[in-house]
């Protein structure tokens, strides 16, 4: 995930000055239902008798996300600012005894855009996320933070008919758990989606 973002954030970076114009007007507001898979790990370690267990020792759990977005294009030519809600799942399965730990957040992205082609974006912002449920092996756990702060990047491209796809990660900041102890847990979750843009009037 940290490579991830390395690389997005010096991709933005070094093709901002090439970018071409956006498909869209200055100015311009676009709506984007949105719909697709969702996937979530656990980073971080944890202590059993003792002896730590790193992030090594999980699964990812996949799921699925819907939501939608608005966009605005500024004046740049190349920079459009979005905010959206997600229905996100998210979670993990250790190895050692393949139970499923699930956790469903209400996320909501906001994000800077920059359009390094005609459609193509590339994307960087922050997204605080507000937990829905939360469940290991089918009964509910209560020591699981209300709230979730993570960085997301990502990338996406519009087709001329206002298809757009999108791929993004997101890693987060804050700890996952509420247990007083020496655990530092963390969730983070991806996702790709296929929306339809279309233009306020």
């Amino acid at each position: 995930m940290k490579k991830f973002m390395m690389i997005a954030v010096m991709a933005v970076c070094c093709l901002t000055a090439n970018a071409q114009k956006m498909r869209h007007d200055a100015g311009s507001i676009t709506i984007q239902p949105m719909i697709g898979l969702s996937t979530g790990t656990w980073r971080g370690e944890r202590y059993t008798n003792g002896i730590s267990t790193t992030s090594t020792s999980n699964e990812a759990r996949v799921g699925f996300t819907i939501g939608a977005e608005a966009e605005y294009y500024t004046s740049t030519n190349w920079l459009s600012l979005s905010a959206g809600v997600m229905y996100q799942q998210q979670g993990w399965k250790f190895k050692e005894d393949s139970k499923s730990t699930n956790i469903d957040y209400i996320n909501i992205p906001v994000l800077a855009n920059f359009y390094v082609g005609k459609g193509f974006a590339l994307k960087i912002g922050v997204q605080p996320g507000f937990k829905v449920n939360a469940s290991y092996d089918g009964k509910s756990i209560e020591k699981v933070k209300s709230f979730n702060f993570a960085i997301p990047v990502g990338l996406s491209y519009e087709f001329n008919n206002g298809i757009t796809l999108d791929l993004r990660g997101a890693a987060s900041l804050t700890r996952v758990d509420d247990f007083d102890d020496d655990n530092k847990w963390y969730t983070d979750g991806g996702m790709l989606t296929i929306g339809y843009k279309f233009e306020l009037k």
